[in-house]
């Protein structure tokens, strides 16, 4: 098995090949949103790193959301190229729950019971979730499991969510990545308890293409896999807010921001 999975969801694209044993072989990009420009380059280079040719691909896997709208389609449409001419099968990751897999051994490393990816939505809007660490018998292996909805949060609320989880589990600490640090830090350090929380290092707090391809891997040991035409993006602001909207519950917060 030879998987290629690509990440372009957020500001920096990057590109990875995972085999059946686990080998992950990477490209990325420090240029800022870059996708379009830089990703095919990406994937040559990742291929070429695991010594294989474009023909030895076995899946092709994507990030698909949430994040950039326009990164998300950049990523999808690669993708779904991909799979067409290689005639293989694709497989969609959700970003956030890649994102809890990508820090998930330095989160139990600091004794935090917790996991939780935000993406910054603007105007005190984000894309989160919450996931717990989830061992294997042997206790050798984990994997993030969701115990908080992924959806759209307003920041506040999300917050406000996560105090309620953590009264109750005693001493239990959350531990955050995403840019989402970037943009509401200074609410997240006000709003949860001293020693509640921690944030993720810079250096692995952003979206990367190695947790996608570890959890599309699983997916496809699992038979998760789609067809080209089956690949679609996961925007969640749309689907969140028409929603809602429609059932007359979009937050007063959601409706005053997008004023």
């Amino acid at each position: 098995m030879k998987i290629l999975a690509i990440e372009t969801t957020g500001k920096y694209g990057s590109a990875s090949v995972i085999d059946e044993t686990g080998r992950v072989f990477s490209a990325d990009s420090r240029e800022e949103m870059n996708h379009l420009k830089g990703m095919i380059t990406l994937i040559d280079e990742a291929i070429r790193s695991a010594g294989i040719t474009k023909d030895e691909l076995t899946h092709v896997a994507a990030s698909v959301g949430p994040g950039s709208f326009t990164g998300i389609r950049i990523g999808v449409t690669t993708a779904r190229v991909m799979a067409q001419m290689l005639g293989i099968p694709c497989i969609g990751v959700s970003t956030l729950k890649a994102m809890a897999e990508g820090i998930l051994d330095e989160a139990i490393s600091k004794d935090a019971l917790y996991v939780v990816p935000v993406i910054n939505a603007r105007r005190h809007q984000t894309y989160a979730a919450v996931y717990e660490a989830e061992f294997t018998s042997d206790h050798e292996k984990q994997s993030a499991v969701n115990i908080m909805e992924e959806k759209q949060y307003m920041i506040e609320d999300l917050l406000e969510e996560l105090r309620t989880k953590l009264a109750e589990t005693d001493g239990a600490k959350a531990f955050f990545t995403g840019d989402g640090i970037d943009a509401y830090g200074d609410i997240i350090r006000s709003a949860m308890p001293e020693g509640s929380y921690l944030f993720a290092d810079e250096e692995i707090r952003y979206q990367h293409s190695e947790p996608v391809a570890r959890v599309a891997l699983r997916m496809a040991e699992g038979g998760k896999t789609l067809g080209y035409d089956e690949l679609m993006p996961e925007y969640m602001r749309l689907a969140e807010a028409e929603q809602r909207l429609k059932a007359g519950t979009l937050s007063d917060r959601i409706k005053r921001a997008s004023v």
